[in-house]
């Protein structure tokens, strides 16, 4: 009896896995990364105000604008933005003729040596390390994990996007989803599925669904027809047909065996 009912359920936990699959199948997801200019404050007014007064002190221990007692204040001096522009502007914040800040003839260690933080024109927690007396414009930072770019004003995140299966013969004009983030077809590992991928730029929940690239791992092939419209319906009807076969084979086992039981009570 034990082994009856141990196969009974055994039989119906089959059921449950062939529907499962057959989902699986038609939904998968990739995961891409997404690269933009991520700064975290807008362009000092320094650069923009043609006042500069805001940046000058007369306090030694900054950079000093030559042969005065001005200096400079150290979040005006190697800024990313004044670094990261500097081949569209020659901003000084020194008196006229004692250009000393210009960023196009500051060296590595000058920057260091006066910018705020002693941290240069690097972002997004990057690190300054002067290879020699290279120029400010020249300038590179060790990145964190996520970033990069010169200054690590780029960052790299994962946008997870959810795909649909469709036929292949419906492929046609979408772009591949490797050079993409909008609407764009991607394939299982040996191209036995298509899938038509959404352009969305924020990440989706994956809710438990496989990489795109794995599916054929997952589930079997699937029947293709030549015309579109008869493929999806001929595919929907096999898979239904198909659960319901299995299903009424179960039910069907079911009685035979609650007949015996009753019956011979074995």
């Amino acid at each position: 009896m034990t082994c009856i009912r141990g196969c009974f359920v055994f039989s119906l936990l089959l059921c449950v896995t062939g529907i499962q699959r057959t989902d699986i199948q038609n939904k998968c997801v990739i995961i891409q990364d997404k690269e933009f200019i991520d700064v975290h404050f807008d362009i000092p007014s320094f650069l923009t105000n043609a006042d500069k007064a805001q940046c000058q002190v007369h306090k030694a221990g900054n950079l000093r604008c030559d042969g005065t007692d001005v200096y400079i204040k150290p979040e005006c001096v190697c800024s990313f933005h004044n670094v990261y522009e500097a081949v569209y502007h020659g901003y000084s914040s020194c008196p006229p003729g004692n250009a000393a800040d210009l960023v196009t003839q500051l060296k590595c260690p000058v920057c260091k040596k006066y910018s705020l933080n002693n941290n240069g024109p690097c972002i997004n927690g990057g690190k300054l390390t002067c290879r020699r007396d290279e120029m400010a414009p020249e300038i590179t930072c060790q990145c964190p994990p996520n970033y990069e770019g010169r200054l690590c004003e780029v960052k790299i995140e994962n946008v997870t996007r959810i795909c649909d299966r469709i036929l292949k013969n419906s492929i046609h004009g979408l772009p591949d989803c490797a050079l993409t983030g909008q609407d764009c077809i991607t394939f299982s590992r040996n191209k036995m599925y298509a899938y038509k991928c959404r352009e969305t730029h924020v990440s989706q929940d994956r809710r438990g669904l496989p990489l795109c690239i794995d599916t054929e791992d997952l589930t079997t092939r699937p029947s293709v027809s030549t015309t579109s419209g008869q493929s999806v319906i001929q595919e929907s009807r096999l898979t239904s047909d198909a659960k319901s076969v299995h299903c009424l084979f179960i039910l069907k086992c079911y009685w035979v065996f609650k007949f015996l039981l009753e019956v011979y009570g074995f």
